[in-house]
């Protein structure tokens, strides 16, 4: 195969390996639908908001510099040893993987830092992600002496949690993958395929002309060659084993 591909001859590769491409996107599919309804577990992600210094100006208010290096020793204190054995002995859990469920973010220019917890629990991913800015801001007023700090659900209610990925979605990218899967396959199929497929092929790999066709078919599929088959077989009779064309 000419390794130098065109858009027609992409399209007409594609559309000789419909089949292989269709069956490709459709076991990718459903074996992500499958995957996706059966094994894997819903995504919740919370997010709880540490406001730190006053957003009022005043003459207690930080500096700049004051204030960079506060939002990033809480910033680090979140996820420190302290505040996760803190939240492991308040929450009574073991968890192993408790620092990673926990992510902090901060804006630049932003005094509110947030502390984003995720798993697959909606009311535990809720809880942890109150305990955690919970327990950051009381260490840092009890350790710190930090008093411009405190959690934006003590005025706003509960921490905001919403569901993170959908079966919807990974559908979608399932079909995408079997798809670029299934062109693939297509062309590598092309690719080792070295038989000849019409006279085109013959005139491009010869650079001659081709003259002529034979077409060889079952004569025992085919009622109509047995019927001329029969019907020569009288006329060879009738003329003494000769026939014309």
């Amino acid at each position: 195969m000419d390794e130098r591909i065109n858009l027609r001859t992409f399209l007409h590769i594609i559309r000789k390996r419909i089949l292989t491409l269709i069956i490709t996107v459709l076991t990718v599919s459903l074996l992500t639908a499958a995957i996706s309804i059966f094994y894997l577990k819903p995504t919740y992600e919370a997010t709880e908001n540490i406001i730190i210094g006053s957003l009022v100006k005043n003459e207690s208010a930080y500096d700049s510099q004051e204030l960079s290096m506060l939002l990033a020793s809480t910033i680090d204190f979140i996820k420190s040893p302290v505040v996760l054995n803190s939240i492991q002995k308040e929450l009574n859990i073991t968890d192993d993987q408790l620092e990673e469920k926990i992510v902090v973010q901060n804006n630049r220019n932003s005094q509110i830092v947030n502390v984003v917890v995720r798993d697959h629990d909606m009311d535990n991913t809720t809880e942890l992600a109150n305990t955690a800015a919970r327990v950051s801001v009381d260490k840092m007023k009890e350790m710190f002496g930090v008093t411009d700090i405190k959690l934006l659900s003590e005025t706003d209610g509960e921490p905001s949690v919403k569901q993170v990925g959908s079966t919807t979605l990974n559908i979608a990218i399932g079909i995408a993958v079997g798809f670029l899967l299934g062109v693939g396959l297509s062309m590598l199929r092309e690719y080792w395929d070295d038989s000849v497929k019409n006279t085109r092929e013959v005139e491009d790999i010869l650079g001659l002309p081709v003259l002529g066709e034979i077409n060889f078919k079952n004569k025992r599929g085919n009622s109509r060659n047995q019927t001329i088959t029969k019907q020569q077989h009288e006329i060879l009779k009738r003329s003494g084993g000769q026939i014309s064309v």
